[in-house]
């Protein structure tokens, strides 16, 4: 036996006077007094929003009493009504960005940080880009489960056996009491959202469920039980948290013996205090403290005692140490955590070593499911259907994912036969709504959570929701756990086979396997939502900014921005809807021209169908030279997509299985995602059982049985590949399929052999128009043959309309004839086509300045994508200065966003706004392009930097590559650039603030 992690190496992001952690309505008033009192101050909160103990809890019927009455009390419940969820949330977010506290969310604290005297010097925080370190002068537990009060040695109130819990639920009207459950009626909610009336009921249930040896695992099945139980199918919402009936009071009026506690009394050890209702604090004082107008009392004055505290400034040193809840020793293995995923900055964060006596084990199961959504919870479904004991772990307060936290309540397309189809009849049973019980693609949010999470309850799934991945316990290349954290701790789950179906390929990441993501080449990525909430509404889609949810302070700023965006609202969504993340690069990567040449593999285990619904701008050759068509397509998803290179034990499902970015939109639909889900849970379970790796298994047994369940045809099973194909079928495309995606499709999966076809085509050509198209396929395919006539081309022919950025809706080209031409000539061109770019860049300045319009983005992306590729083979000292004058245009600089304040001052109510997007890829664009075409003035690095910096996480990913990569050199051209993903590069997080 050796101890896990003995040593560990964490980012160190920040130093503060006080850390609080858990964003409860005392810890964001502790932190405004203390923050006001001249302390500087961090606020680590644990879901998506502040106020656990009020929206979380669904605690929104206390009221204002003079003994405890303050103004953030009096703003949410001095009403007659009940404040909303939207209200709770938006007023304690505002009162700590006006005091000027950091806020940072779906954060939980999993170590605290000792010195050699055993002081606490600081805080260990998980999230999903891992694991981070706060040093701090002093700490104050302020969550509704005292993680942190566990951690510091007082555990508190820890359920065991049977115990009495309430739940709250919200109603559609006046909705219906979940039968044999005693259930009190609370005040309910009306009024309007955008001038929409709605009703919502509310009752408080009491029951007794069983928390067994007071585990993690236990905790987690007895929250599922009464999620259960109290569900009825009018169901809106209901609470995310649990609460204990505490004993009855001894004291008559508890609240005056609070009132007389000193600040020590919340003192758990120097330097570390409470406020949590489950830490230090007497039992009978329990029904008071969750009282929201006695915590916001109480905090207050707690943070205004300790402000006169003296804090010690703490300094990084090797004799710190880190302990955890319940620490121990496990067998021989490696520990890898997720700080792969921290954003890049312009100034990465120092690594703070700190010693560790390791983490508990939680359990093991035969597979493990990390992300309960679109794809994951089928995955669990399956796996436990086919006899594998699943353990499922989601961030989220429910399963299903953008189908239900989400909000993307219908199909766009997608196969739903299978077990979609299986889905989908049970979901309609549990509607109550005729429109959703007659629907065919449609659904309630509460109806589609209540039926995976019923399901897999039925079939003995231990689901822990509100947790995360941050680790992964490997050996060799073979991945035996994951590190999980939550609302109990920090711990370790032992798996036979893990799926990772976060959709972000966070575990592959972790363990050292490639993955895509955006890096130097291109700040392409599909448009990302967070829409509000309208009870009586079930479907909200949106398309307002990029998020990249694997970056805390990306994912803090875009839930804060989007709650002002939708402030009119009831409340709004608890998932972002990203619609593309990293990507392994599985055992072979699903490309855009085997979707359209319609390839056959052997080892299929989904069909999908859909279009290109690219929500944004592609980025493959293919396109460049055909647009995508707004057709429906079907694509052949191979087993090998799942699988990441090199790495055992794991299969990967979801958005992050591997594919070019531009084949994504084919096969990323819920109807799709559903059944591959499945079909990757009933593989682990096969491996799992039949003891060999999830690579071992008989995929022929596999898609037998897809087959039989209607989620595949019947042809997969005696499927070959479709490539290579014979030299005939190549040459007749080249001869004859110069519009036929298809034909382009398969030129290009073969450009070595397409090549000597093309110069024949290109020399017997006489119509100019074929002669051109015959040019630019052979640029695209990295050939000079045509240079000439594209050289042409482009001096004689005018500027054409641009496309600018579009999320929402977008379909066809991203890209202009003339964009596409220029990028050809960039690729093959020699010394004299700077003449023309020049040119180009001369009249692209002009035509702004007569017009009064600024340049459209396909343009400046076109104009850069040009320069450097043609700069990387030939250089010229006037590239610079070109691109430089297109930047100096009025109006085209100074749109990087790396305040929260710009984020909020450039918010308007378009749930679909494109305008922001497009100004930033535009200078993004020409800026990198300056910087590694020589950057006479120095515009391009400092545009850069900035963009480095900026709170949207994916640019600030792309412009830091590409100050890593520095001016060009012998670069590689464009098109080798899109063939071959890059890998990502070690990154640091912002400071969260």
């Amino acid at each position: 036996m050796t101890v896990m992690n003995q040593q560990m190496n964490v980012p160190l992001i920040d130093r503060v006077d006080w850390l609080i952690t858990g964003g409860s309505a005392a810890g964001v008033a502790a932190a405004v007094a203390l923050a006001e009192a001249g302390q500087t101050v961090m606020v680590a909160a644990p879901r998506s929003y502040l106020g656990e103990d009020i929206a979380g809890a669904f605690r929104y019927w206390d009221r204002v009493e003079p003994d405890h009455d303050t103004p953030l009390g009096r703003r949410l419940f001095g009403a007659d009504c009940p404040p909303t969820p939207m209200q709770v949330k938006l007023s304690l977010e505002r009162a700590l960005l006006e005091a000027g506290v950091r806020v940072v969310l779906t954060t939980c604290p999993t170590g605290l940080i000792c010195d050699e005297q055993g002081r606490a010097r600081g805080v260990v925080l998980a999230n999903r880009a891992g694991q981070q370190a706060v040093l701090a002068g002093g700490l104050i537990d302020a969550s509704m489960d005292g993680e942190l009060s566990r951690i510091a040695g007082h555990p508190g109130f820890t359920p065991t056996g049977k115990q009495d819990v309430t739940h709250v639920t919200l109603c559609h009207e006046a909705g219906a009491a979940a039968p044999g459950i005693a259930a009190e009626d609370l005040p309910g909610f009306s009024g309007l959202v955008n001038d929409k009336p709605f009703v919502l009921s509310a009752r408080r249930y009491r029951l007794t469920v069983d928390f067994g040896d007071g585990s993690a695992s236990a905790w987690a099945r007895a929250q599922a039980e009464v999620t259960r139980r109290c569900w009825v199918p009018q169901e809106y919402l209901h609470q995310e948290t649990l609460e204990f009936v505490s004993p009855p009071s001894k004291n008559a009026d508890e609240a005056d013996a609070i009132e007389q506690w000193p600040a020590d009394h919340f003192e758990l050890q120097p330097g570390v205090y409470t406020l949590s209702p489950r830490g230090a604090t007497p039992a009978t004082a329990i029904n008071t403290m969750r009282r929201p107008c006695v915590a916001l009392w109480l905090g207050g004055r707690l943070g205004s005692a300790i402000a006169r505290r003296q804090t010690v400034p703490v300094e990084p040193t090797s004799s710190l140490r880190v302990r955890c809840a319940g620490s121990q020793p496990v067998d021989t293995g490696e520990l890898r955590t997720l700080a792969f995923a921290l954003r890049p900055s312009a100034t990465p964060p120092e690594t703070l070593t700190l010693g560790s006596a390791g983490v508990p084990k939680l359990g093991r199961y035969g597979v493990l499911v990390i992300g309960g959504g679109t794809g994951g919870a089928p995955a669990a479904i399956a796996a436990a259907q086919a006899g594998a004991s699943v353990g499922l772990v989601e961030t989220g307060p429910a399963l299903g994912g953008v189908g239900t936290l989400g909000q993307i309540t219908k199909y766009w397309f997608g196969n739903r036969d299978g077990f979609t189809r299986t889905i989908d009849e049970g979901v309609r049973s549990m509607e109550y709504r005729e429109q959703f019980k007659k629907a065919d693609g449609s659904w309630s949010v509460s109806a589609k959570q209540a039926w995976f999470h019923r399901r897999c309850h039925e079939l003995g799934v231990t689901m822990w929701l509100g947790t995360q991945a941050v680790g992964l316990w490997m050996g060799g290349n073979r991945v035996r756990g994951v590190v999980i954290a939550g609302p109990r701790g920090i711990g370790l789950i032992e798996a036979d086979a893990v799926i990772d179906a976060t959709g972000g390929a966070d575990l592959p990441a972790a363990a050292g396997a490639e993955t895509v993501v955006v890096g130097a080449d291109h700040a392409a990525v599909q448009g990302t939502g967070l829409a509000g909430m309208e009870p009586g509404r079930e479907y909200h889609n949106s398309d307002h900014s990029f998020s990249d949810d694997t970056d805390v302070a990306d994912t803090t700023a875009f839930f804060i921005s989007s709650r002002r965006k939708f402030a009119n609202h009831f409340d709004v969504g608890q998932l972002i809807d990203s619609r593309e993340r990293r990507q392994i690069v599985g055992r072979l990567v699903l490309d855009p021209v085997d979707i359209l040449y319609n390839r056959r593999f052997p080892d299929t285990i989904c069909v999908a169908t859909s279009n290109f619904d690219s929500h944004g701008y592609t980025t493959h050759p293919l396109f460049m030279l055909e647009a995508p068509s707004k057709r429906p397509l079907s694509a052949d998803v191979p087993f090998r997509c799942l699988m990441p290179e090199g790495l055992r034990g794991m299969l990967v499902t979801g958005l992050a299985v591997s594919a070019h970015r531009d084949a994504l939109p084919v096969i990323r639909m819920q109807a799709d995602v559903q059944n591959q889900g499945y079909a990757a849970g009933y593989a682990a379970a096969m491996a799992s059982q039949r003891g060999v790796d999830i690579t071992e298994i008989d995929v022929s047994a596999l898609q037998r049985h897809l087959v039989d369940i209607g989620a595949l045809p019947a042809r997969v099973l005696t499927d070959r590949d479709s490539f290579p194909v014979e030299d005939h079928t190549l040459a007749h495309a080249v001869a004859h399929g110069l519009d036929d995606p298809a034909s382009l499709a398969l030129i290009l999966a073969d450009a070595q052999r397409a090549r000597l076809y093309l110069r024949r085509e290109y020399d017997q050509a006489i119509a100019p128009d074929v002669r051109l198209r015959y040019a630019s396929i052979l640029a695209f395919t990295g050939d000079n043959y045509g240079e000439a006539t594209l050289l042409e081309h482009v001096q004689s022919t005018a500027w054409d309309k641009g496309w600018n950025y579009r999320g929402m809706g977008q379909f066809g080209r991203s890209l202009s004839c003339l964009d596409a031409d220029l990028i050809a000539l960039g690729q093959v061109g020699r010394p004299r086509a700077w003449k023309a770019l020049l040119e180009k860049a001369d009249q692209l300045c002009h035509r702004a300045e007569t017009t009064g319009a600024l340049p459209e983005f396909s343009h400046c992306r076109a104009l850069a994508h040009a320069f450097e590729d043609l700069m990387a083979r030939h250089p010229d000292p006037r590239a610079t200065q070109a691109l430089s004058g297109v930047l100096a245009l009025t109006g085209m600089a100074g749109h990087a966003w790396t305040e929260l304040d710009q984020v909020l001052g450039a918010l308007t109510d378009d749930p679909n706004e494109n305008g922001d997007r497009n100004r930033a890829l535009r200078e993004l664009y020409l800026a990198r392009a300056i910087f590694r075409c020589g950057d006479h003035d120095d515009r391009g690095r400092r545009t850069l930097q900035a963009y480095a910096n900026d709170l949207r996480g994916h640019f600030a990913r792309h412009a830091r590559a590409n100050l890593d990569r520095g001016p060009l050199s012998a670069a590689p051209t464009f098109s080798q650039k899109i063939v071959i993903p890059p890998r990502p590069r070690p990154a640091a997080i912002l400071d969260p603030a």
